[in-house]
Order: C-alpha cells, then sequence, then structure tokens
C-alpha cells in the first residue's frame, strides 16, 4: 500500500483516534486535507491501473440521514443493484449540487490513503454526468439504460464501444450546442474497475469529458451537473469499511443531516467524524470552499482519554411543568455515576460526548420544538452550569428547549435560563 506522507498523515487523522477520544484541532486539519485533495489534478496515481481518485480529489456520496438506519449502511436498491453511487469532486471535475440535490453525506478515505488496518473500496465505473444509474440494471448500473423509448440505443462499457477519449465520448452523445443527440441517460460508462488495465487513462478521459460538456447547457437545471461513480457494494464494518475521511453538510439546511451522521458514527466506533461546511461553486470560475464551525458539531473536542467508564448511570425523559415557560416541557433527567459526579471541568465535553450519543437522536431532543436553533449548545451549557452549581443533588435536569446563554447567565438562572 503506497503512502504520501503529508496526505496520510492529515488523512489518518480522523481515522486512528483513540476510542473515545477526539482531537481538538481535527476539524481545522481535515479542512487543510481536503484543500489539498480538491487542488490536486494528477493524471493517475503512478500507474495505468492506479486512477486519480485513488490518492487525489475528493470521492463524496450524498445520503439521506434518517435515525432509522445509520449513515454508512448499504440500501436494499443498492444491494440489489450490485453498486452504490458516489461522485468526484476536484478542481477540474465541479459541480453544483450533489444528486437530488442533497445536501449532506460523507467523503472516503483516499484508496491510497487509507489507514493499514481499514478496508480499500472497489470503484466499478464513472460517468461524465448523473448516470440516471437507478435506470441501467446490467452491469451493476453500469451498463445499458432502459428507461427511454430510444430502445436502439444500447450502452456497454465505454471501451467496448470504441469509445477510449473525452473527444469520442461528447461527438457520440452531444450535438454541437451541447445538447442531446439521444434523450438523456443515453451514455456509456469508463470502465475503472481494478480488472481494467488502463483504468486510469480512463478515469482521466471521464473528467476530461465532464469538462468538455459541462456549462455548454443546463443540465436538470444546472449549469454544472454531478458525475456519477458506481462502488461495489461493501461491508458495512464501522470504521474499517467503509473507510471515512470527514462528513460534509451544504448550507444550513445540510446541518441537522451532518450531525445525526456524526452521532451515528460515535455510537457505532466511538470516534468523531469532524462534520465540515462545503459551498460548491456556482460558476466555471469558483472553486469548492470549505470550513470547520466548532460550535456547529453535535460532538465536543476533547483533549483528554475517558475518566470514566461511564459517565451516566441511567437518564429518562420526563415531562415537568416549567413555570418560566408556563407551559410542560421535555426534561432528561440524568443519575451520574459516582465517577461522573466528580466530573472536571476538562472531563465536561468526554461527559457530554457520551450524553449526546445516548440521546441526541431521540425525538424529544432532536425534534424539540421549542429551541432549533442551539439545542446541542443549550445542553452542554446546562451540563456545565449543573456541576458548577448542583453537582450535589441526586438526579440533574437538563432541558432542550432553554437556549442557549453564557455560562454566568445560566448560573445566575439557576440554570433554568429562558431566554438568551
Amino acid at each position: 500500500m503506497i503512502k504520501k506522507p503529508l496526505l496520510f498523515l492529515l488523512a489518518s487523522a480522523t481515522s486512528l483516534l483513540p476510542i473515545s477520544r477526539a482531537h481538538a484541532d481535527i476539524g481545522s486539519d481535515t479542512v487543510e486535507l481536503l484543500k489539498l485533495m480538491y487542488n490536486d489534478t494528477r493524471k493517475d496515481c503512478g500507474g495505468a491501473s492506479q486512477p486519480a481518485f485513488m490518492c487525489s480529489g475528493i470521492l463524496l456520496r450524498a445520503t439521506q440521514p434518517s435515525t432509522a438506519y445509520p449513515f454508512y449502511s448499504i440500501s436494499p436498491a443498492s444491494s440489489s443493484r450490485g453498486s452504490v453511487s458516489a461522485s468526484y469532486l476536484r478542481k477540474d471535475a465541479k459541480f453544483q449540487k450533489m444528486a437530488f440535490a442533497m445536501t449532506s453525506g460523507f467523503i472516503f478515505d483516499q484508496v491510497l490513503d487509507n489507514p493499514e488496518a481499514h478496508e480499500d473500496y472497489k470503484a466499478l465505473c464513472a460517468f461524465p454526468l448523473d448516470g440516471a444509474t437507478d435506470g441501467r440494471p446490467t452491469l451493476a448500473g453500469c451498463g445499458d439504460y432502459v428507461r427511454s423509448n430510444a430502445g436502439d440505443v444500447k450502452e456497454d462499457y465505454c471501451d467496448r464501444m470504441g469509445i477510449f477519449t473525452a473527444e469520442q465520448w461528447v461527438n457520440r452523445y452531444f450535438d454541437a450546442n451541447g445538447g442531446y443527440k439521444f434523450e438523456a441517460g443515453h451514455y456509456c460508462a469508463f470502465d475503472i474497475s481494478p480488472s481494467n488495465p488502463k483504468a486510469a487513462q480512463a478515469f482521466y478521459e471521464n473528467i476530461r469529458a465532464q469538462g468538455m460538456v459541462s456549462g455548454s447547457q443546463k443540465f436538470n437545471g444546472y449549469m454544472f451537473q454531478e458525475n456519477e461513480v458506481l462502488l461495489a457494494p461493501w461491508k458495512v464494518d464501522a470504521p474499517r469499511s467503509p473507510s471515512i475521511t470527514a462528513l460534509f453538510y451544504i448550507g444550513q439546511e445540510g446541518l441537522p443531516g451532518a450531525l445525526i451522521s456524526q452521532v451515528q458514527w460515535f455510537q457505532a466506533t466511538g470516534q468523531t467524524l469532524p462534520a465540515i461546511s462545503m459551498t460548491l461553486p456556482q460558476t466555471a470560475q469558483e472553486d469548492v470552499r470549505f470550513a470547520y464551525e466548532s460550535g456547529k458539531q453535535a460532538l465536543y473536542p476533547t483533549t483528554e482519554a475517558n475518566a470514566c467508564a461511564k459517565y451516566v448511570q441511567s437518564a429518562k425523559w420526563i415531562k415537568r411543568y416549567d413555570p418560566g415557560f408556563k407551559k410542560d416541557i421535555m426534561s432528561l433527567e440524568i443519575f451520574p455515576t459516582a465517577c461522573g459526579r466528580q466530573t472536571q471541568p476538562t472531563q465536561t465535553n468526554n461527559f457530554f460526548n457520551e450524553l449526546v450519543a445516548a440521546y441526541y437522536l431521540n425525538p424529544e431532543w432532536i425534534n424539540n420544538p421549542d429551541n432549533k436553533a442551539t439545542p446541542i449548545s443549550s445542553m452542554r451549557r446546562q451540563l456545565a452550569c449543573v456541576m458548577s452549581v448542583a453537582r450535589s443533588k441526586s438526579s440533574w435536569m437538563l432541558e432542550p428547549a432553554r437556549p442557549y446563554t453564557s455560562h454566568e447567565k445560566s448560573v445566575a438562572a439557576g440554570c433554568n435560563n429562558i431566554s438568551a
């Protein structure tokens, strides 16, 4: 397995963290890594059978997060088809939106930089544009598109059709004005599987073809349509497989989905994936922008290993009347362990992350109607307040309904503030 020192050191930051620890700077480190990956426009990774996605660019998958299943799972439809859809983002492979305009998802580790204990994913084929792969029942989604009336047009892998270059691909499927010669979706996929000894050139021609077509007309209402890379279904064995660098979200509407995914990964692995804000370019001159906002994470950075095997002995949601709100609100009643009750300030985030992992996805917290703006930071503030002024109480009450405020205001209100 080939390693590139700088990229490997950064890429390994998320995956090699000890269980139950997060790194205080993992977000900013990841942003720098993504910038390096995005700006690296090499043609291959050192050989004819090593496509560029193995060591450069950003391979990512948009998802529809749900509390009912983990974001990294394989859907029944993908299992049946034999492939999972992803997209490839790079300085020379830009697009304006994710598939189905989804706003959150995850970024794969690069194959040649995967931590040694992690499994590599297997790529099958690549389309310069959205491959409409739900209409391709053959070759695990890489084959013939059958969902339109152009039944006389048959697709195979591009090389089997005598299409080896971006120019050949564009000339076969698009006219001089950038319009489809056939119906939308009738185009071939480049074979980038490990069995193709020329997979590197095939993938590079795929990138070039995207650049030739994008911007010449609108596809699905966008000038720069997302491409599609099909991966073989992976064995779900987090964190080994799939091997993931980070989560991403697009705009504030994507943040809730990223936080659900962040908690699900922590539940499964005890590790923290940073949620990275990603702004996609809207013109050919723009580039993707990456940012990490520490205040918008579900899990808080820790600087020490957990001091307690468990911080919480038990907890339950109860409804109780609050005189400040003048109505019933939901409270999380926490019974800390003896160790948890002695938590020091440097361990507050360790304690809080245990609460988030266990209770954030509960509807009483994640769907609390009284505080949609700061439901996580508010609970963290209340925990710190209770530890300051009510540590000896038999149980601690935290309410997602309370807005975020300063520690001083929270203490002055007896940890029961009703305003910011």
